[in-house]
């Protein structure tokens, strides 16, 4: 997560760090549930969609055009969306963003009832995700977490290093709850990241205290 996207989270450093650790489960959870559903395609991490499809072309096979389209297309929207919601409500972004998150999965389980076409049900998980990684960068953290682990074993200084770890590992919890879930509920495991995305948008508005512990970094 960036810098300035943390400090966004909520004034009080505890509720924050609690906020952004939950948005990297939910995020992890949700892509898993893309991944599954869609046979291999990512709603939330697009360069793999992107590397799975040009495979996928290089291969011959020409039918995964339009959900790859569709995923990276929808995820762009749903980053200019959340950036117009940031701006509507400067103060509130992270509950807004979080409301338009639930918003868009739950449209995505409504949409399921008329049509499971991958290409439509890609859409919309990608415009929720696009919308919710403008709340979590979580393309790098590993390699963020290895050149701070770098940092501070040359400098002493810094241990933004627990940071992106602890979002790594956030990240990879989500997406094994998000597997698990489709597993044993199916597309209804949808329901649940609805549910999360709510609660996370009633948490983050949570008044600032404190008594929050101190932000790790």
């Amino acid at each position: 997560m960036s810098t300035a996207n943390a400090k966004d989270m909520t004034a009080n450093p505890g509720t924050r760090r609690v906020v952004e650790t939950a948005v990297a489960v939910h995020v992890g959870f949700v892509d898993a549930f893309g991944f599954v559903l869609l046979g291999g395609f990512f709603v939330s991490s697009i360069s793999a969609t992107t590397t799975t499809a040009g495979v996928a072309l290089g291969g011959g096979t020409w039918g995964v055009l339009g959900l790859g389209a569709a995923i990276v297309g929808g995820f762009l929207v749903g980053v200019v969306t959340a950036a117009v919601v940031g701006r509507r409500w400067t103060h509130q972004r992270v509950s807004r963003v979080l409301l338009l998150v639930a918003g868009l999965l739950a449209a995505g389980g409504a949409i399921h009832w008329f049509t499971a076409a991958p290409v439509v049900i890609g859409f919309v998980l990608a415009l929720a995700m696009g919308a919710e990684n403008t709340l979590l960068e979580t393309g790098g953290l590993l390699v963020e977490t290895a050149q701070r682990i770098t940092d501070r074993l040359l400098t002493k200084e810094s241990h933004q290093w627990l940071h992106y770890l602890r979002l790594w590992s956030a990240v990879t919890l989500g997406a094994i709850l998000g597997a698990w879930a489709y597993r044993l509920l199916g597309f209804n495991s949808l329901w649940i990241a609805v549910g999360a995305a709510l609660l996370g948008c009633v948490f983050s508005n949570a008044p600032a205290g404190s008594t929050g512990p101190r932000r790790d970094g």
